[in-house]
Parts: structure tokens; C-alpha cells; sequence
């Protein structure tokens, strides 16, 4: 009875980071694609969830190699969860946005404004209601040639050490294939890549060159969700960021006989020039929503072994 009632007092009390860690993985089913969501490590992620699961004194997620899932005291207590976590952010928002107003032109690269920034540039627009944003994707290279003249700002992938930019985080660059079978490495490699010029595609062809394999193309798109789709499906082989990879993919590198990629690091390129307020205020409010201070390990696969598919 006693040790209920630490409990309780303990629960009145609980970090909003274990919550916010919880609501992520339990929209994304997955351990890993929250931990790069979070800009977190996976054993960070799965500690705050365990906290979390101790002071509740329930089990909150079931977790399999193949996806995570909520227990009934999950689902209970995800609503909760999700309502708190947002009204810290607003609050947050509130105190700290300024009478900013006038236009930001904002290039992402597909990947990162699909799966990584939804929710930090909605959080934007509410702390910044006068501030009109236009954001565009696409690829790196075309983003930035077009800086200063189209964009005003340019969030882009690069080869770490490049020394453009403001870096922000730094990713593993990996093979990926389907994660319904165990790899094995069989010549002429089938590979589905973004088509060129492309940077990964580069990267990936010279590797394999170098290290005198054989390949062939076997599909290649401007699309990045179509890439992987068709790698997942067991079809072929590509090049991803271990942080956006997408569900279905297993990571692969060295260990499985496939050459070592380049890493990426995350870069935000502003246009020459004094900014505007409204250019400034995106510009420190994405640095600070994205910086990571540590660079995600590199998991072996994508379901995280016991933690949880990706």
C-alpha cells in the first residue's frame, strides 16, 4: 500500500520528455525511427519509455522485432500523454515567440519534410502567426543553386567535413534492403537509386566501383519514398540516412560485405546577406530544434533487435 503511494506521488510528477519520448514511439511504432525523430539515441529512447513504464508500475508498449505495439494501459494512457506534451509546447511557444512578421522561403530535402519537420514547423507557425512560409523539397544540388534567389534558406544534406553551412546533426549513410530475409551479397548488385545528379547516387556507385563489385540499376526515381519502397519490397538495394529510413528496411554496412558510404551531416544554408526577422527567427528556431549534440549510432538493422522495429 505504501509503495502505491510513492507512486502516485511520483506520477504527479513525471518529465515531459519521458511523455514526449512515449507519444513518439507509439505514433511511430517504431523504437528507432522515434529515437531519429527525437534526435535522441535508441538506448536513450528505450530508457525514458522503461522510466516511464516504472512509474506507471504498468506496461505501456509490447515490443517485437517486427513493430511495437500499446498495451490497453497504453492506449489509456496515450491520450493523456499527448495532451500534456502539447500544451507544454504551446505554452513554450507562446512565452518565448516575438512580433515577427514577413515571408520565409524554406528548401528541404523529401525526406526530412515528410518525416522529420511536420511537427517542428507547425510549432513554428503557432509561436509565428505573422510569418508567411513557403517550403519546397527537393534535392540537395537543385535547392542550392537556387539559394538567394528562390530560397532564403536551404536545409541540406552533405558529405560530413564539407564545411558549408550550418551544421546541424550528422547521420550514418547506409545500404538498406528488405527486412523479411537475411542479406546476402550476390553480383550483379540490384540497386534502386534516386536519379541523377544525385549525391547518394554518387556515393553508392563510386563505393562499389572502388571496391570492384558489379551492379546494376535496376530502378531509379526522383523519389525517395519510392526508392525505399521498392527496396523494401526485396526487389533491390539502396543508399539511405539511418535516421529516415523507412519502415521495412534492414541497415547494412561493412560487416555484411558491402563498402563504407560517406557520412551525411545536416546543414542549414542561409541566403547572402543580412536576413529578415522573419528569416533570422526560422533560422534559430530549426538550429535549435534539430541540433544533436551526439551522432545517431548506426544500428546493424531496422528492427533494433528487442527494442522495437524501426
Amino acid at each position: 500500500m505504501a509503495e502505491q503511494e510513492v507512486r502516485r506521488a511520483m506520477l504527479r510528477n513525471i518529465d515531459v520528455d519521458l511523455l514526449r519520448s512515449f507519444v513518439t514511439v507509439a505514433e511511430l511504432r517504431s523504437f528507432t525511427r522515434a529515437a531519429a525523430a527525437l534526435f535522441r539515441s535508441q538506448s536513450t529512447v528505450s530508457t525514458q519509455i522503461r522510466r516511464l513504464e516504472e512509474l506507471a508500475g504498468q506496461t505501456l508498449l509490447q515490443r517485437s522485432p517486427q513493430e511495437v505495439l500499446l498495451t490497453r494501459a497504453g492506449e489509456q494512457f496515450l491520450g493523456y500523454a499527448r495532451r500534456i506534451v502539447a500544451l507544454h509546447d504551446e505554452a513554450l511557444d507562446v512565452i518565448n515567440a516575438q512580433s515577427v512578421s514577413g515571408r520565409v522561403r524554406l528548401a528541404v530535402m523529401d525526406d526530412y519534410a515528410t518525416i522529420v519537420l511536420p511537427e517542428t514547423l507547425a510549432r513554428f507557425t503557432r509561436s509565428h502567426p505573422d510569418v508567411e512560409l513557403e517550403v519546397t523539397t527537393g534535392f540537395t544540388r537543385d535547392l542550392l543553386n537556387s539559394l538567394g534567389e528562390e530560397f532564403d534558406l536551404v536545409l541540406a544534406t552533405q558529405r560530413a567535413g564539407d564545411g558549408r553551412g550550418e551544421v546541424l546533426r550528422r547521420e550514418p549513410t547506409l545500404w538498406a534492403c528488405s527486412d523479411r530475409d537475411a542479406f546476402i551479397l550476390e553480383e550483379p548488385l540490384q540497386l534502386a537509386l534516386l536519379k541523377a545528379p544525385n549525391m547518394f547516387r554518387e556515393w553508392a556507385l563510386d563505393a562499389l566501383n572502388e571496391a570492384g563489385l558489379r551492379w546494376r540499376i535496376l530502378f531509379s526515381s526522383s523519389s525517395i519514398g519510392a526508392v525505399e519502397a521498392v527496396a523494401a519490397s526485396g526487389a533491390a538495394l539502396t543508399v539511405v540516412k539511418a535516421g529516415t529510413a523507412r519502415p521495412g528496411l534492414q541497415l547494412l554496412g561493412p560487416e555484411h560485405g558491402l563498402p563504407l558510404l560517406p557520412a551525411s551531416e545536416i546543414a542549414l544554408h542561409q541566403a547572402p546577406g543580412r536576413p529578415s526577422a522573419a528569416v533570422a527567427a526560422m533560422s534559430v528556431f530549426l538550429a535549435e530544434a534539430l541540433q544533436d549534440e551526439v551522432a545517431m549510432a548506426a544500428p546493424s538493422s531496422a528492427s533494433g533487435g528487442n527494442e522495437g522495429a524501426r
